[in-house]
């Protein structure tokens, strides 16, 4: 098997129709397999993805999250290379192929992983490579918002690349990773709910030497935030609260005690006036992000 593309479902029936039928219609000139981990639907995926024979179908009784939920995919792969691809995405051309052939014409490159420029429905480059989390970068973050002058980061809006760019980052909407570099490194780590799994495993790609390439010929649609979940305001503090747990993961675990303190007392300062004044958020999940931004342990609840 050349390729095991692994995709995890969460209540995206419609999205990850429409990604599987993309992969089927695109994908030609090499052996691959599909792995869908679904996490515990509830919007009929169930009934539909375990009857489709074109994948394999992994059912969660409960939502693992996307690391978890990926890596429980892995132990049922059998391709030399695992490509994870998110359920809003939509493959243009025959991308899995320009990856794989990537890999196979560099055999001398020690290659972690590989990604392509994302595109939004209208053909808009998004973000799809970004610079590693580090406590001055997430400080700075916070205070662009009220200084609004500040360059936001380009990775942000990436032009294309004509030559293959190293970067930090691949963000995990696709990525592609030789499998040696999975059985060496393992892969995401389980502490990461959602978000920052994919940096994480980046970046202990990068201390191990192995480069992390954005490449040119790959055309992938992101539908990012294309779930369209009903209650917004309830999907909007999720995100927000998930997203600040794993960066406050992140930098406990890669920066020194020292470090780690001092980012987290300057961050809270600046998220305080957001987090009363801009943000509309209820009572109690103004006391979770309260709570997440001031407690020294970061829990979850």
């Amino acid at each position: 098997m050349d390729v095991s593309i692994i995709i995890v479902n969460y209540n995206t029936l419609g999205l990850t129709s429409d990604c599987i039928e993309s992969i089927v219609d695109k994908t030609s000139g090499l052996e691959y397999e599909i792995i869908l981990v679904d996490n515990a639907s509830t919007d009929g995926s169930k009934e539909v993805f375990s009857q489709d024979a074109r994948i394999r179908y992994i059912y969660s009784d409960r939502n693992l999250g996307f690391g978890r939920a990926n890596n429980l995919g892995i132990r049922e792969t059998k391709g030399r290379y695992l490509f994870f691809l998110n359920s809003d995405t939509i493959l243009l051309n025959n991308a899995v192929k320009y990856f794989f052939d990537f890999c196979e014409g560099h055999p001398d490159e020690k290659i972690g992983a590989l990604g392509a420029i994302l595109k939004d429905q209208n053909q808009k480059n998004i973000h799809s490579y970004g610079k590693f989390i580090t406590p001055v970068g997430e400080i700075m973050d916070v205070v662009s918002k009220y200084l609004r002058f500040l360059k936001k980061r380009e990775y942000l809006h990436p032009a294309s690349v004509l030559q293959p760019e190293s970067v930090d980052y691949i963000t995990g909407a696709d990525l592609f990773v030789p499998r040696s570099v999975c059985d060496e490194l393992e892969a995401f780590d389980p502490a990461f709910f959602m978000y920052c799994e994919e940096v994480d495993w980046q970046f202990r790609m990068s201390k191990a030497g192995y480069k992390r390439l954005v490449i040119d010929g790959p055309l992938i649609i992101h539908l990012e935030g294309g779930s369209d979940p009903s209650n917004t305001r309830l999907w909007s503090f999720n995100r927000c609260f998930n997203l600040l747990k794993s960066r406050i993961q992140y930098i406990r675990k890669h920066y020194n005690k020292l470090s780690f303190l001092g980012y987290r007392v300057i961050y809270a300062m600046c998220w305080l006036p957001i987090l009363f004044f801009v943000r509309k958020d209820t009572g109690d999940q103004k006391k979770r992000l309260l709570l997440l931004l001031c407690s020294p342990r970061c829990k979850s609840e």
